[in-house]
């Protein structure tokens, strides 16, 4: 609501204020003339005509000259350097527009000698310098309000979109027959370029999917979205891994978005322990046997999105009880502590070798982030941190 209906808003600028700015002044000069108080009066009115004066030219200024000397293109932040300088010599005309006045009118002796001409110029320096630093300080401090409520707003857009992000992703522990599985991803940033997804398909076989997109903040986020719905819609229950990729490909090349691609790691697996799988430019996946044999899953072919023709090969290994898989994204090898030294696999292979057949799915997923977390030493991750663990448990009983 306003306060002061629109026809009264100039009353500020043109009336108030420069009331206001000549009482300091006048107190000023009262006592830089060794008058006291007693003139207190005469040189109000002095100052409150030098005051209206420069508040005149500045105002003139804005409407018809500086607006002039601004880059093309949007700008909202502070003066610039030649607006600063056309203001100044705004007020300083100003200045000496209302001491020929004085001289003319009110004070006869204003400009009486060379000296009240200099101490003229001097004091309407000092006007001016205070008048245009207090309108300046204002016009910042606003600036400074104005982006801090737009930051603040942006964070909590942020934050909404994480939770969105969040409730996008399936839950953290998964359960099915035979087996059982546990994932999670960490952003970098607030929104991250990661996901994760599980697909059951017909006779009880359950895919599983993690991607990683290439770059970071909200841009990567929106692009995950829309490959993790892609792939959602791709997924054929009698196609291979191998076909769903190359369909996703080919959903991702026709929306045309340049320098930007996924890389994707798919397996399917069935009740009776078949895995097949397939990499579409992804990190190999780690096979865990349950006496400790470590194998890697790397056939598939290129990333998707940039190559409309890309061919993925497939692979297919039977699994036995206790035997799990870990699809993770490069961010967890690429993690560096405050030296600049990454992560590795050479780690991530020896935290997953530490009897990872006697744990479970989370236990993994957990020591893996904790291992990161750890090395880095509060170090801040420079990508997101997706991993996906599966156990296979057996076939199931029958009656």
């Amino acid at each position: 609501m306003r306060l002061i209906p629109a026809r009264y808003g100039m009353l500020w600028p043109f009336l108030v204020r420069p009331a206001l700015f000549a009482i300091p002044f006048a107190l000023f000069f009262c006592f830089m003339q060794g008058a006291g108080l007693r003139l207190l009066g005469d040189y109000y009115i002095a100052s409150l005509v030098f005051s209206f004066s420069i508040t005149l030219a500045v105002e003139a200024n804005r409407r018809w000259v500086a607006h002039r000397l601004i880059p093309p293109g949007p700008r909202s932040g502070p003066p610039t350097a030649l607006q600063v300088i056309s203001y100044g010599i705004a007020a300083m005309l100003g200045s000496v527009a209302a001491g020929t006045l004085l001289h003319y009118t009110i004070a006869p002796n204003t400009f009486g000698t060379g000296r009240d001409v200099v101490g003229l110029l001097l004091y309407s320096a000092i006007f001016v310098v205070t008048f245009l630093g207090v309108i300046y300080a204002r016009r910042t401090g606003r600036l400074y309000s104005q982006r801090i409520r737009q930051e603040t707003r942006e964070e909590e857009e942020l934050r909404i979109a994480a939770d969105i992000q969040q409730a996008l992703l399936p839950p953290r522990i998964r359960a099915g027959r035979g087996y059982a599985a546990a994932g999670a991803s960490i952003p970098c940033r607030t929104i991250g370029g990661d996901f994760f997804e599980y697909f059951d398909l017909p006779d009880d076989r359950v895919g599983f999917a993690l991607g990683d997109v290439a770059g970071k903040g909200p841009s990567a986020a929106i692009l995950a979205a829309m490959v993790q719905g892609m792939f959602t819609t791709n997924v054929d229950g009698d196609a291979g891994p191998a076909a769903t990729l190359s369909r996703v490909n080919q959903a991702l090349y026709r929306r045309g978005i340049e320098t930007r691609f996924a890389t994707i790691a798919y397996v399917v697996l069935t009740p009776d322990g078949r895995l097949v799988s397939s990499s579409a430019g992804h990190n190999p996946a780690y096979l865990i046997g349950g006496d400790g044999a470590v194998r890697r899953l790397e056939k598939g072919g290129l990333m998707v999105g940039p190559f409309e023709d890309a061919k993925y090969e497939e692979e297919a290994v039977t699994l036995r009880p206790g035997d799990t898989l870990i699809l993770y994204s490069d961010g967890v090898t690429d993690v560096e502590n405050p030296s600049g030294e990454q992560f590795g696999e050479e780690r991530l292979g020896s935290v997953l070798a530490d009897r990872g057949a006697g744990r479970t799915p989370e236990e993994i997923l957990d020591q893996i982030l904790n291992a990161t977390t750890s090395f880095a030493s509060g170090h801040p991750p420079a990508d997101d941190i997706t991993v996906l663990v599966v156990r296979y448990h057996g076939s199931p009983s029958t009656s």
